[in-house]
């Protein structure tokens, strides 16, 4: 069952200026940080884990995630590649169990981009062709 929209994920090659723009027009705090998330992957060129800069705020129940690719073998440094100035890349639905909509999602053929390792519990499925963005699904 999907609990709710939990977050909108935009990709861009330097989220300073960013973040530092949307705090100024919308007055919202960021909280910024480097990560390594492990993660498995079906593309092999991909970093494991992926390493990025990460900046979360949130608005009500949903979160503004803006990821900055640290190298380039990510998924963001790819979608970079088709999208320099970047923009929109994921919608990331929370989920009450993470293997159903796996299950659902695989057995309707969708492409599998990530998943993560626990104790990340998320996936990314390729819906650009439908709605213009990757979809994700994570169990909290």
């Amino acid at each position: 069952m999907y609990k709710h929209l939990h977050h909108i994920g935009v990709v861009y090659r330097d989220i300073t200026s960013y973040v530092t723009q949307i705090k100024e027009l919308y007055e919202i705090e960021f909280e910024v940080e480097e990560v390594n998330v492990p993660v498995n992957t079906v593309i092999e060129e991909l970093t494991n884990p992926l390493k990025i800069k990460i900046a979360h705020a949130k608005i009500g129940d949903t979160e503004i995630e803006i990821f900055e690719p640290l190298d380039d073998k990510s998924i963001y440094f790819d979608y970079l590649k088709k999208v320099p100035q970047g923009g929109i890349h994921h919608s990331g639905f929370l989920v009450d169990n993470i293997q159903d909509h796996i299950k659902k999602w695989d057995s309707r053929g969708f492409k599998r981009i990530i998943t993560g390792i626990p104790p990340y519990k998320f996936v990314y499925y390729d819906t650009t062709a439908i709605f213009g963005y990757v979809t994700e699904f994570l169990e909290m």
